[in-house]
C-alpha cells in the first residue's frame, strides 16, 4: 500500500472497540469508524463502511449521509490534511489518529458540504467533531480540535487558494491525488488528464447506470418496469449525446430498483464498461456460432453482457484466476439467465493452451490495471497504488496480450480494455503488442475515437460523464 495522504505512516491498533459518544450522530460515528479502519488498518473504504453501517443498523438518510461523509473525506484526505497541517502548525504525524479522523470529517463538512442541499451546517460540523474527540480521546484534545475547525471555517478556502496549480505538488494537493499520478497523467494527456482527475472527485451527472439484461423476459419493457418502481429513469447516453444501447440511468436513490437487480433484469454497470461489451458483440455480428473468450472475467458484468446478446449457439469461456471470484461470475450468470452460455474456468490466463481450449473468434482482454479511470467510485484506491505497481501491471498486461494473440483464430479479433487513464497501461501496451496483432477498427465506438486512430477509443470522465476506459481493437494476421 502506498503512503496515506500527507505521507502518513499506516497506523495499527484500531480493532479496539469504542462506544459512540452520546451527542455524536450515528452517521458521523459511522464515518469516523470507517476512516479509522481505512487509514489505520488499510481496509477498503466501501467494505469498511458497509460493515460499520450494518453493525450500527443505519438506514435511509442517516446511512446515505454517513457514506457521503466517509467516502468524501477519504477521497479528499490530502486536501483536507493540507488545511489541517497549516492551521495546526505541526506535522500530521504529531496528531493522534482519532483526533485527526475527526478533524478530517469536520473540515470536509466545512469546506465541501456547505450548500443548500447538504445535510450539514458549519455549527454542526464543528460541534460534532468536538464531541467526537471529547468522547473518544477526552478533554485534552478538545480545545485543539475546536480551534482548528473554527479557523478552517474562516481560512480553509483561502489556504487552498494559495496553492499554485501549475506545480504538480500543489495540484496534487488541490485534487487530493498522489503526486506521482498527477505528474504521469499531466505529462501524458495535458489539460484533458487533469480534467479527468478532477472529474473523479465529483458525482457523474445523469444518475446511476444499469444494463438491461437482454436475456430477461421483461427486457423489452424494462424502462416501463423500472419507472413503475417509482423512480425517474431514461435511456442512457454519454454527455456528448452518444446513446448506449440497452442502458438505463436512474436518478436519485436506486433502492426501489434493488428487486429488479436481484431478479436479473438490471445489472449495475457503468456506461464505459457497457461500451466494451458492445464492441465485442459488434465483433461477433454475423457469426452463427461464435466462440468468445473473456480472459479476466470477474466479477462477470462483461461476460454476462456478451452472453446475453450472442446467438444461443454461441459459447463464452470466462476465465478467472481466483476461485472465489469465479464463483461471483457463476452467481451473476445464474441471476441473469446466461449460465447455459458461459463456461467458467479457474486458471491463469497467461498460461492458457490453445491446443486444450481451441481458438476463439473474439478474445476480450479486460486487463487488470491501476483503476485510475474509476477513482470516483473507489474513494481510497488512489492511496493504494504506487509507481512500482504500474510497472508490474504493465508487464502482466503485455503477457496477457501475448496470450490473447495465441488464443484467437487467424483473422479473429482481440479487444483490449482497461479502466485506466495512464498511457503506460494503454497506448504504450498497444504499441508493444505482438506482431501477429494488427490494429482493427472499433465500429461501435467510432464516436469515441482516440488519438485519431480508428482502432482506439477512450471515455473521459469530464467529457462523457462516465468512468475513464481505454479500448483497443486488434485483428490477428491471417498467416
Amino acid at each position: 500500500m502506498s503512503p496515506m495522504p500527507a505521507q502518513q505512516p499506516k497506523q495499527t491498533g484500531s480493532n479496539r472497540r469504542v462506544r459512540r459518544p452520546k451527542k455524536v450522530t450515528p452517521a458521523r460515528w459511522a464515518a469516523w469508524l470507517t476512516l479509522r479502519r481505512t487509514f489505520e488498518d488499510g481496509a477498503w473504504t466501501d467494505r469498511a463502511f458497509t460493515a460499520v453501517a450494518e453493525q450500527l443498523e443505519l438506514e435511509g438518510r442517516e446511512r446515505a449521509f454517513g457514506q457521503r461523509l466517509a467516502f468524501g473525506t477519504v477521497q479528499l484526505a490530502k486536501r483536507l490534511d493540507h488545511v489541517i497541517a497549516v492551521l495546526g502548525k505541526r506535522p500530521l504525524t504529531k496528531i493522534d489518529p482519532p483526533v485527526l479522523h475527526a478533524l478530517r470529517i469536520g473540515t470536509y463538512e466545512l469546506l465541501e458540504l456547505q450548500d443548500d442541499d447538504a445535510p450539514s451546517s458549519a455549527h454542526a460540523a464543528v460541534d460534532q467533531a468536538v464531541e467526537l474527540v471529547r468522547g473518544v480521546v477526552g478533554e485534552r484534545a478538545v480545545a485543539f480540535t475546536n480551534a482548528i475547525l473554527r479557523r478552517a471555517q474562516v481560512d480553509g478556502a483561502s489556504i487552498l487558494a494559495k496553492l499554485d496549480a501549475t506545480r504538480d505538488e500543489d495540484l496534487a494537493t488541490l485534487l487530493s491525488m498522489p503526486e506521482w499520478l498527477v505528474t504521469k497523467v499531466r505529462a501524458a494527456h495535458g489539460d484533458d488528464g487533469v480534467a479527468a482527475l478532477r472529474a473523479q472527485n465529483e458525482t457523474f451527472p445523469g444518475g446511476t447506470a444499469f444494463r438491461v439484461n437482454a436475456a430477461h423476459p421483461d427486457a423489452a419493457d424494462a424502462l416501463q418496469v423500472v419507472t413503475n418502481c417509482g423512480v425517474v429513469a431514461r435511456p442512457a447516453q454519454l454527455l456528448t449525446g452518444l446513446a448506449v444501447d440497452g442502458a438505463l440511468q436512474v436518478e436519485g436513490s436506486t433502492a426501489p430498483v434493488a428487486p429488479l437487480v436481484e431478479s436479473g433484469l438490471l445489472v449495475p454497470q457503468s456506461l464505459a464498461s457497457q461500451l466494451v461489451g458492445q464492441q465485442v458483440l459488434e465483433s461477433i455480428a454475423g457469426i452463427e456460432s461464435p466462440r468468445v473468450l473473456d480472459m479476466c472475467a470477474a466479477p462477470g458484468g462483461k461476460s454476462t453482457h456478451i452472453a446475453a446478446g450472442m446467438p444461443t449457439e454461441g459459447e463464452l469461456v470466462a476465465v478467472e484466476l481466483h476461485a472465489h471470484r469465479a464463483n461471483s461470475i457463476r452467481e451473476l450468470a445464474r441471476r441473469t439467465n446466461t449460465a447455459d452460455r458461459i463456461t467458467v474456468q479457474v486458471a491463469d490466463a497467461t498460461t492458457l493452451d490453445v491446443e486444450e481450449l481451441g481458438a476463439f473468434d473474439v478474445v476480450l482482454l479486460d486487463a487488470p490495471c491501476s483503476g485510475t479511470g474509476v477513482l470516483a467510485g473507489r474513494p481510497d484506491a488512489r492511496w493504494k497504488r504506487t509507481p512500482e505497481d504500474i510497472a508490474e501491471l504493465v508487464e502482466l498486461q503485455q503477457s496477457l496480450l501475448a496470450a490473447a494473440a495465441r488464443l484467437v483464430k487467424p483473422d479473429g479479433i482481440v479487444i483490449y480494455s482497461t479502466c485506466s487513464i495512464l498511457r503506460d497501461e494503454d497506448e504504450d501496451v498497444v504499441l508493444a503488442a505482438p506482431a501477429a496483432l494488427r490494429p482493427a477498427p472499433l465500429e461501435t465506438n467510432a464516436a469515441l475515437r482516440h488519438d485519431d486512430a480508428a482502432s482506439l477509443a477512450r471515455t473521459w470522465p469530464h467529457r462523457h460523464g462516465t468512468e475513464g476506459f481505454f479500448i483497443a481493437g486488434f485483428q490477428r494476421a491471417s498467416d
